[in-house]
Protein backbone atom coordinates (compact mmCIF):
# COMPACT_ATOMS: atom_id res chain seq x y z
CA UNK A 1 0.00 0.00 0.00
CA UNK A 2 1.03 3.48 -0.69
CA UNK A 3 2.28 5.96 2.08
CA UNK A 4 0.42 8.46 0.16
CA UNK A 5 -2.55 6.65 0.18
CA UNK A 6 -2.18 5.59 4.31
CA UNK A 7 -1.53 9.33 4.60
CA UNK A 8 -5.10 10.62 3.32
CA UNK A 9 -6.75 7.92 4.93
CA UNK A 10 -5.56 9.07 8.14
CA UNK A 11 -6.53 13.01 7.05
CA UNK A 12 -9.89 11.44 6.35
CA UNK A 13 -10.18 9.53 9.84
CA UNK A 14 -8.61 12.54 11.71
CA UNK A 15 -11.53 14.80 10.07
CA UNK A 16 -14.43 12.43 10.98
CA UNK A 17 -12.79 11.68 14.24
CA UNK A 18 -12.97 15.53 14.85
CA UNK A 19 -16.70 16.29 13.78
CA UNK A 20 -17.39 13.20 16.48
CA UNK A 21 -19.03 11.48 13.69
CA UNK A 22 -18.99 7.42 14.67
CA UNK A 23 -17.85 5.18 11.59
CA UNK A 24 -15.98 1.58 10.97
CA UNK A 25 -13.19 0.80 8.94
CA UNK A 26 -13.31 -2.08 7.30
CA UNK A 27 -9.71 -3.46 5.65
CA UNK A 28 -10.13 -5.23 2.15
CA UNK A 29 -7.67 -6.03 -1.43
CA UNK A 30 -7.45 -2.61 -3.37
CA UNK A 31 -10.40 -1.85 -5.61
CA UNK A 32 -10.07 0.53 -8.50
CA UNK A 33 -13.85 0.14 -9.61
CA UNK A 34 -17.19 -1.15 -9.29
CA UNK A 35 -16.27 -3.43 -11.88
CA UNK A 36 -13.46 -4.88 -9.56
CA UNK A 37 -16.19 -5.32 -6.84
CA UNK A 38 -16.88 -8.74 -7.98
CA UNK A 39 -18.38 -9.38 -4.50
CA UNK A 40 -20.12 -6.29 -3.36
CA UNK A 41 -22.72 -8.74 -1.60
CA UNK A 42 -19.45 -10.11 0.68
CA UNK A 43 -18.18 -6.29 1.06
CA UNK A 44 -21.19 -5.29 2.72
CA UNK A 45 -21.47 -8.43 4.92
CA UNK A 46 -18.07 -7.33 6.25
CA UNK A 47 -19.38 -3.39 6.51
CA UNK A 48 -22.43 -4.88 8.17
CA UNK A 49 -24.75 -4.77 5.94
CA UNK A 50 -24.05 -1.76 5.05
CA UNK A 51 -24.73 0.29 0.90
CA UNK A 52 -21.32 0.35 -0.93
CA UNK A 53 -21.38 3.46 -2.73
CA UNK A 54 -19.92 4.11 -6.33
CA UNK A 55 -18.07 7.36 -7.08
CA UNK A 56 -17.91 9.06 -10.86
CA UNK A 57 -16.13 12.13 -11.17
CA UNK A 58 -17.68 13.61 -14.04
CA UNK A 59 -17.67 16.96 -16.34
CA UNK A 60 -20.05 19.10 -18.32
CA UNK A 61 -20.02 19.58 -22.22
CA UNK A 62 -17.64 22.62 -22.27
CA UNK A 63 -15.27 21.43 -18.91
CA UNK A 64 -16.66 24.59 -16.87
CA UNK A 65 -18.42 22.32 -14.39
CA UNK A 66 -17.11 19.30 -12.19
CA UNK A 67 -19.40 16.78 -10.32
CA UNK A 68 -18.26 14.03 -8.27
CA UNK A 69 -21.26 11.97 -8.25
CA UNK A 70 -22.37 8.93 -5.67
CA UNK A 71 -24.86 6.38 -5.86
CA UNK A 72 -25.08 2.46 -4.68
CA UNK A 73 -23.06 -0.04 -6.64
CA UNK A 74 -25.70 -1.62 -8.18
CA UNK A 75 -27.46 0.83 -9.42
CA UNK A 76 -26.96 2.39 -13.13
CA UNK A 77 -25.95 6.04 -13.31
CA UNK A 78 -28.29 7.50 -15.68
CA UNK A 79 -25.87 10.73 -17.05
CA UNK A 80 -28.00 11.84 -19.23
CA UNK A 81 -30.70 11.80 -16.77
CA UNK A 82 -28.88 13.49 -14.58
CA UNK A 83 -27.12 16.16 -17.18
CA UNK A 84 -31.14 16.82 -18.07
CA UNK A 85 -31.66 17.25 -13.82
CA UNK A 86 -28.57 19.56 -13.56
CA UNK A 87 -29.41 22.10 -16.74
CA UNK A 88 -26.70 20.58 -18.62
CA UNK A 89 -26.20 19.32 -22.40
CA UNK A 90 -24.58 16.54 -21.80
CA UNK A 91 -22.21 14.82 -19.04
CA UNK A 92 -18.87 12.92 -19.40
CA UNK A 93 -16.59 11.47 -17.26
CA UNK A 94 -13.42 13.64 -16.31
CA UNK A 95 -10.04 13.31 -16.97
CA UNK A 96 -6.85 12.16 -14.63
CA UNK A 97 -5.67 15.68 -14.56
CA UNK A 98 -8.91 17.29 -13.63
CA UNK A 99 -9.58 14.60 -10.91
CA UNK A 100 -5.97 15.72 -9.48
CA UNK A 101 -6.65 19.39 -10.28
CA UNK A 102 -9.84 19.63 -8.66
CA UNK A 103 -9.94 17.12 -5.65
CA UNK A 104 -6.42 16.25 -5.67
CA UNK A 105 -6.92 12.46 -6.02
CA UNK A 106 -5.84 9.52 -8.88
CA UNK A 107 -8.16 7.14 -10.35
CA UNK A 108 -9.50 4.48 -8.08
CA UNK A 109 -9.94 6.33 -4.63
CA UNK A 110 -12.67 8.98 -6.16
CA UNK A 111 -15.24 9.19 -2.90
CA UNK A 112 -17.43 11.47 -1.62
CA UNK A 113 -14.46 11.95 1.37
CA UNK A 114 -12.40 13.59 -0.98
CA UNK A 115 -13.41 16.59 -0.27
CA UNK A 116 -11.38 16.23 3.18
CA UNK A 117 -7.97 17.20 1.13
CA UNK A 118 -9.93 18.89 -1.33
CA UNK A 119 -11.71 21.66 1.39
CA UNK A 120 -13.69 24.61 -0.59
CA UNK A 121 -13.21 22.71 -4.08
CA UNK A 122 -15.53 23.74 -6.86
CA UNK A 123 -16.46 20.35 -7.43
CA UNK A 124 -20.17 20.12 -6.64
CA UNK A 125 -20.91 17.14 -4.95
CA UNK A 126 -24.43 14.60 -6.02
CA UNK A 127 -25.56 12.28 -3.63
CA UNK A 128 -28.17 9.25 -4.66
CA UNK A 129 -30.99 9.47 -2.20
CA UNK A 130 -31.11 6.17 -2.02
CA UNK A 131 -28.38 7.03 0.82
CA UNK A 132 -31.34 6.98 3.13
CA UNK A 133 -32.75 3.80 2.05
CA UNK A 134 -29.79 1.99 4.24
CA UNK A 135 -28.70 2.10 7.70
CA UNK A 136 -25.37 2.81 6.70
CA UNK A 137 -23.10 3.08 3.71
CA UNK A 138 -19.69 2.61 2.20
CA UNK A 139 -17.27 4.58 0.73
CA UNK A 140 -13.19 4.34 0.29
CA UNK A 141 -11.56 7.03 2.98
CA UNK A 142 -9.10 8.43 -0.08
CA UNK A 143 -7.63 4.72 0.21
CA UNK A 144 -9.15 2.11 -2.10
CA UNK A 145 -7.93 -0.62 0.13
CA UNK A 146 -10.41 0.24 2.99
CA UNK A 147 -14.05 1.68 3.35
CA UNK A 148 -15.63 3.86 5.60
CA UNK A 149 -19.12 2.85 7.04
CA UNK A 150 -21.10 6.17 8.16
CA UNK A 151 -24.44 7.07 8.88
CA UNK A 152 -26.20 8.82 5.89
CA UNK A 153 -27.11 11.77 8.47
CA UNK A 154 -23.37 12.09 8.76
CA UNK A 155 -22.33 12.63 5.61
CA UNK A 156 -23.87 16.07 4.98
CA UNK A 157 -21.98 17.12 8.04
CA UNK A 158 -18.31 16.09 6.44
CA UNK A 159 -19.75 17.98 3.04
CA UNK A 160 -20.57 21.21 5.02
CA UNK A 161 -17.66 21.17 6.93
CA UNK A 162 -15.53 21.07 3.83
CA UNK A 163 -17.70 23.97 2.79
CA UNK A 164 -18.74 22.10 -0.19
CA UNK A 165 -21.83 22.63 -2.72
CA UNK A 166 -24.20 19.46 -2.84
CA UNK A 167 -27.33 18.03 -3.49
CA UNK A 168 -29.58 15.02 -2.99
CA UNK A 169 -30.62 13.32 -6.53
CA UNK A 170 -33.15 11.30 -7.22
CA UNK A 171 -32.94 9.81 -10.46
CA UNK A 172 -34.45 6.29 -12.03
CA UNK A 173 -34.29 2.72 -10.05
CA UNK A 174 -31.91 0.48 -9.88
CA UNK A 175 -29.92 -2.34 -11.97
Amino acid sequence: MRTENLDRRERVLAALDGLGIGYKLVEHPAVFSAKDNDDSIAMERAAGGAVIFKNLFLRNKDKSRYYLYSLPIDKRADLPGLAKLLGEKKLGFGSAEALWDKLHITAGTVSLLNVVDAVGTEVTVLIDRDIYKSEGFGIHPNDNTATVVLLPEDIVRVLEWAGVEYRFVELGCGG
